[in-house]
C-alpha cells in the first residue's frame, strides 16, 4: 500500500492583494520600481537612478 501525505497542502495562506502606491522608473529601457513604504528620500530609480514617476500596482501584502 501505498500512503500519501496531504498535510500542508490545504494550510497555505491566502494571499491578500490590495493596490499599492509605487514610483516606477520613467526610463523605457528599465523595469525598476519600488513601494512608497521603502522609497529612497530622492525618489530615484534603485535600478538605473533616473526620475521615478508615481502609480497604483496591485501587490500582495506585506507580512508583519
Amino acid at each position: 500500500m501505498v500512503f500519501f501525505n496531504r498535510k500542508g497542502q490545504d494550510d497555505t495562506p491566502e494571499v491578500v492583494m490590495l493596490d499599492t502606491e509605487v514610483y516606477s522608473c520613467s526610463t523605457e529601457s528599465c523595469n525598476g520600481w519600488m513601494r512608497k513604504d521603502f522609497a529612497s528620500a530622492d525618489l530615484k530609480c534603485p535600478l538605473c537612478g533616473n526620475e521615478t514617476t508615481a502609480e497604483i500596482r496591485e501587490l500582495p501584502a506585506i507580512q508583519n
